[in-house]
């Protein structure tokens, strides 16, 4: 068993236990589903590893969970469970992991999914269990960078367009919203963002409950009716990575003392029609520093190139391909702008969504 254990990561994995060779060279067949090898489990992790973060349970035939809520108590750090290609046949088995401070929870290929008429139903129900802090990449399968890319590339046009009101189309009807401004500039009356004081929810600085529940504003319409209240803004992405997105923000007045930045979270979940929808939004505004204000607006356009195309290795023009077809460019733009890029996919991708709007038309395939 302590091969399957990797101390690094303090993660244990214990996929299709009944077949492991080692065992099953001994003629030993330890089969998870039964109740007393699962709670003989439960006793090794509690008296050996009680530190575990990583439990793999995969292919193992699992039709409950009772032996598993003593995991809420015995192993308190586990944040990643994989449950998939098991037995699990109602979501009700989830509820006897309540407790549990997921982050990761695979629950693929398990009859429970089933019973979910699409992929939405199916995350908000594990969602709203409590069971995680975050979703998973496994709930997010089939959602590539670029619909991200998109989806805000959009969101951040209705944003800025004065009309936010749009903006319902982009959340979920139990969406979530909180806003939030630096707790040592929120008591001067001075500050340019003193017009984002009211509505801030710093909790250092608001330490009554009910005011913390009213400024957490839930369900669209409510989130949207506060974005709206908010200034206008004009936005440009400074930073985009896999994590987080970082933007500059400008108020209608030209001084830079209107330049702010901003930081915002995202969580979202599948759409009904394939795409996202926002259910968390949360957006910490603060003021913009030196270099952010030097940096803003400024993202020039790539250009093509009139140089012979250069002799390109395999990886490079399967990643051509690739980036053309995402990007929808033609494949000399698209080679320009891998090549401005260093052949770094994810910064091409980056570069791209930064001068959204910039780019000629004909650098487009029709």
């Amino acid at each position: 068993m302590s091969k399957r254990f990797d101390s690094s990561q303090q993660a244990w994995d214990l996929t299709s236990f009944h077949t492991d060779p080692d065992l099953v060279s001994q003629d030993i067949k330890v089969v998870l589903h039964r109740k007393t090898n699962m709670e003989a489990l439960i006793k090794i992790i509690e008296e050996n590893i009680p530190q575990l973060t990583s439990l793999n349970l995969s292919h193992n035939c699992i039709q409950r969970l009772d032996e598993l809520s003593e995991l809420v108590t015995k192993v308190p750090h586990l944040k990643a469970l994989n449950l998939s290609h098991n037995d699990l046949k109602t979501e009700h088995e989830l509820d006897k992991l309540k407790g549990l401070k997921l982050v990761e929870l695979w629950l693929v290929r398990n009859p429970l999914c089933d019973l979910f008429k699409d992929r939405s139903s199916y995350v908000r129900s594990v969602f709203y269990s409590g069971l995680l802090q975050m979703f998973t990449r496994e709930l997010m399968i089939g959602v590539d960078m670029q619909s991200v890319f998109c989806l805000f590339h959009r969101y951040y046009s209705v944003y800025d367009s004065g009309d936010r009101q749009s903006l319902l189309g982009a959340y979920h009807d139990e969406a979530l919203f909180s806003l939030t401004t630096p707790y040592n500039i929120q008591n001067s009356s001075g500050s340019s963002l003193r017009e984002y004081f009211k509505d801030s929810r710093n909790l250092k600085r608001t330490k009554d409950s009910t005011m913390r529940f009213r400024l957490l504003k839930h369900r669209r319409l409510n989130v949207v009716a506060l974005l709206n209240e908010l200034p206008k803004t004009q936005s440009t992405a400074s930073i985009l990575t896999d994590a987080f997105w970082t933007f500059s923000v400008v108020i209608d007045d030209k001084s830079k003392e209107s330049i702010k930045a901003f930081s915002r979270v995202f969580i979202t979940v599948p759409a009904v029609d394939s795409g996202l929808s926002i259910i968390n939004d949360q957006l910490f505004i603060r003021l913009a520093t030196t270099e952010q204000i030097s940096r803003a607006f400024v993202a020039p356009a790539p250009t093509p190139s009139s140089n012979p195309v250069p002799t390109l290795t395999a990886p490079q023009q399967e990643m051509l391909s690739t980036f053309s077809l995402k990007s929808g460019m033609k494949l000399e733009w698209s080679l320009k702008c891998l090549q401005d890029n260093e052949w770094d996919l994810n910064q091409a991708q980056l570069f791209l969504f930064q001068t959204a709007g910039k780019i000629p038309d004909v650098a487009f395939l029709k």
